[in-house]
């Protein structure tokens, strides 16, 4: 079936950000030059600038695009049914998973701060809503109990911080990402189980 001039225009955006990711997963954001994107992406270097003013300006858009795919890959991978403490062990594992089919994302995130920092503002922004929301939500249902609407914001930058980390010692070997022991797992269950979630 022939692609519409949108559906096509929309493809090759879709496949620019892909190579960019990639590229910056292999050879960083100062390695990531228009020659090697539009390489990878199979386009031609002045279809480049159809999409994108200059290689700041992808590079500024690159991480919040990545987050969203991110997002919709949990979002497909969490049962709607886990409810609590188990919806974020979901969450977590959810996240592993993601990271083994994509794993130059790390780089990205980590690189974006002095590389690209309107791009790793805007992510942060967006990963910590999603949570809060998800825990206002768990707050409502009467699921966490010790903590309130100020606590908000802060608990979701914990829980960032502890997959982050975790994946970087734990997920991360020899340029290849597999998902950590059970035992990783079961301590971090515990953790917002009889933390989080308590009482």
């Amino acid at each position: 079936m022939k692609l519409t001039r949108v559906e096509k225009s929309e493809e090759t955006r879709k496949a620019l950000f892909d190579a960019a990711a990639k590229i910056v997963g292999r050879h960083g954001y100062e390695g990531a030059s228009i020659a090697r994107i539009t390489s990878r992406a199979k386009v031609a270097q002045g279809t480049f600038y159809n999409y994108f003013t200059t290689r700041q300006d992808l590079l500024d858009q690159l991480l919040p695009e990545m987050g969203d795919l991110m997002l919709e890959y949990l979002r497909v991978h969490m049962s709607s049914e886990a409810k609590g403490w188990q919806r974020e062990e979901e969450r977590l594992c959810a996240y592993f998973s993601f990271l083994e089919a994509n794993p130059w994302f790390h780089r990205l995130v980590n690189e974006a701060e002095t590389l690209a920092p309107k791009a790793h503002k805007v992510y942060f922004s967006k990963i910590s809503a999603g949570y809060v929301r998800s825990l206002r939500r768990a707050i409502k249902a009467g699921e966490i109990k010790n903590f309130d609407e100020s606590d908000l914001e802060p608990l979701s930058y914990m829980l960032m911080s502890m997959r982050t980390y975790l994946a970087q010692r734990y997920a991360y070997s020899n340029g290849s990402v597999r998902a950590p022991d059970a035992q990783v797992i079961r301590t971090y269950v515990k953790l917002v189980r009889f933390g989080l979630y308590a009482g």
